[in-house]
């Protein structure tokens, strides 16, 4: 096996061609020259975060940092509030712009530093993933370990990919999978790496070239822009991160022709196994190496030489095996981490995220079904939060809400269903299982969205969207769903209480009227004018496209008139 550095300083490969950035050609002279270079900025034996989004740039700081003896720490994003988190974890950080400023500024210089090539095992990376409390879980692999994985991998793999194909990452390679396979392997095997991030189908399909290895998440290839079918075929396409649909899956092969090679693994045991779903009964294969067995609760239990610390590795995957080929199927994860769009997000680490917010007095964050993979929140809100919700209304709660979340998590982690509620429910023994969180978004809610809300003296106007899983619409009628003018009084009664300060039950309801029909879907506005001294309110409902739909006026004790 050729290790990483052994390959790009191999004295007969120097003038080969290692990189494509834009239109520049990049040679492993090109890249060796630059690790040196920014090795010599360095201080030596430091912990150094590098996050950077040009994979040439990653490459040098790579380099440049396992040259000066230093440890390489990869942060999961460049969020400030992220890094502000594992501040502890590093001494100097390194972005595109940082690297950029030490090849310029030492361009012209003489690089007199002396320094020699890294044995693979000195050559130590940290990850972060979830961890069970939430809190980003640094995660220490060598190169020695990577090289060993690819050196497992390449023989499956090198067979299909013809000469001069390029990869082309579609995934961040501050992950350990795009690390693996959009920098350490094109550079131990002497294959061309794109360097410019494209993370959208958009960004690849008009300089796809017929051959190239297309390095993509679940969550590309569930989204396939329709002009990939004009676009040339690559040779493979890998994807990771989490189980691919099978109809997905399909799609690929339909429109790009060939199925992807889906890699199971994780941050803490690298690859694991794979498949190429070629019909619904595809198994994992285990890579080469790689020994699998079942604990007592059916949790999938691994071992191989690129996994290191423990002779078995447990994992949180339950599985069944098949005892005459060793291959398996995956039956769901046990602890509080899934994969969302292909990222894994840890749970506890966007209720602690959610529990720091002053709205929130407590929350619990989970997928309200199998089916669904949108992340769902339950929420009990303080007494401000309370009053925000009576402001501005639930939908705009949950994106106030997501707003707080994103400034430390990403995309994949902000949750889109959102229910508020008193208490959160236990069980007799005050656990709270899953069958009744997922209830509460099992049921038809009995309120609609409220996008908008305004109030100014005795004027209030709200409003609302009334989405088709509205429990008012249900049998109401068969075929032909309207909303009953029951809920329209409840409603108007209820923000008369919230919003106006009425009290919660109306002496009389007179001068009702229902014009129109209020349908699913619709958005609709709330007009209520309070007359004090009549303690009395007027309302209106009605829409931009089909003006007044009903109205009437609730009547309260004291009325005067």
């Amino acid at each position: 096996m050729t290790g990483f550095f052994n390959a790009i300083y191999h004295p007969n490969h120097q003038d080969a061609l290692q990189c494509i950035d834009g239109n520049r050609l990049v040679t492993r002279k090109d890249l060796s020259h630059d690790g040196v270079t920014i090795a010599a900025t360095l201080p030596p034996h430091k912990r150094i975060a590098v996050h950077c989004q040009s994979a040439r740039l990653f490459a040098i700081a790579l380099m440049a940092t396992w040259l000066r003896g230093s440890q390489v720490v990869l942060p999961a994003t460049s969020k400030p509030a992220y890094l502000e988190d594992i501040k502890e974890q590093f001494d100097l950080f390194l972005d595109d712009a940082e690297v950029e400023k030490r090849l310029r500024d030492n361009k012209s210089s003489s690089v007199a530093l002396n320094i020699k090539r890294p044995a693979a095992i000195n050559c130590v990376a940290v990850f972060f993933t979830s961890g069970s409390t939430g809190t980003p879980k640094p995660i220490i692999k060598t190169l020695a370990q990577i090289e060993a994985e690819i050196s497992v991998q390449e023989p499956l793999w090198s067979s299909h990919i013809p000469d001069g194909a390029r990869i082309i990452g579609l995934v961040s390679h501050q992950h350990i999978y795009g690390l693996i396979f959009r920098v350490i392997w094109p550079v131990m095997f002497g294959r061309v790496f794109a360097s410019a991030p494209a993370p959208l189908w958009e960004m690849v399909q008009g300089n796809l070239m017929t051959g190239d290895v297309l390095i993509t998440s679940p969550a590309h290839l569930k989204n396939l822009h329709p002009g990939l079918v004009e676009a040339a075929k690559p040779s493979l396409i890998f994807s990771s991160g989490g189980p691919l649909d099978y109809d997905a899956a399909q799609a690929t092969h339909t429109m790009l022709g060939t199925y992807p090679v889906e890699v199971y693994g994780s941050t803490e045991t690298g690859g694991i196994a794979y498949r190429q779903q070629a019909s619904t009964q595809s198994a994992w294969t285990p890579l080469p190496g790689v020994e699998t067995r079942l604990n007592d609760q059916g949790c999938l239990t691994v071992k191989a030489s690129h996994i290191a610390g423990v002779e078995w590795y447990q994992t949180e995957d339950r599985a069944t095996i098949d005892d005459q080929t060793g291959q398996f199927c995956l039956l769901g994860r046990v602890d509080r981490v899934v994969k969302v769009e292909g990222k894994r997000v840890s749970l506890s680490s966007v209720e602690r995220r959610l529990n720091a917010s002053e709205l929130v007095a407590d929350a619990i964050v989970m997928l309200p079904n199998d089916d669904d993979h949108r992340l769902g929140a339950i929420v009990v809100l303080t007494e401000t939060g309370k009053e925000q919700h009576r402001e501005i209304g639930a939908f705009r709660l949950g994106r106030l809400l997501r707003r707080e979340i994103a400034r430390f998590e990403d995309d994949a982690a902000l949750p889109q269903r959102w229910r508020f509620v008193d208490d959160i429910p236990t069980d007799s023994q005050g656990k709270r299982p899953l069958h009744l969180l997922r209830a509460i978004f099992a049921k038809k809610s009995t309120e609609p969205e409220v996008l908008e809300t305004f109030r100014k003296d005795n004027h209030a106007q709200i409003q609302l969207k009334l989405n088709n899983d509205l429990l008012y619409f249900s049998g109401h009628f068969s075929g032909k769903p309207i909303l009953p003018g029951v809920a329209q009084l409840h409603w108007a009664v209820s923000y008369a209480s919230s919003i106006l300060g009425m009290p919660e039950t109306t002496r009389e309801i007179t001068q009702l009227k229902f014009r129109k029909p209020i349908l699913p879907g619709k958005i609709i506005t709330l007009d209520m004018q309070l007359d004090v001294p009549g303690q009395r309110v007027k309302f209106r409902y009605s829409s931009d496209s089909e003006g007044d739909l009903s109205s009437g006026v609730l009547k309260y004790d004291g009325d005067a008139a």
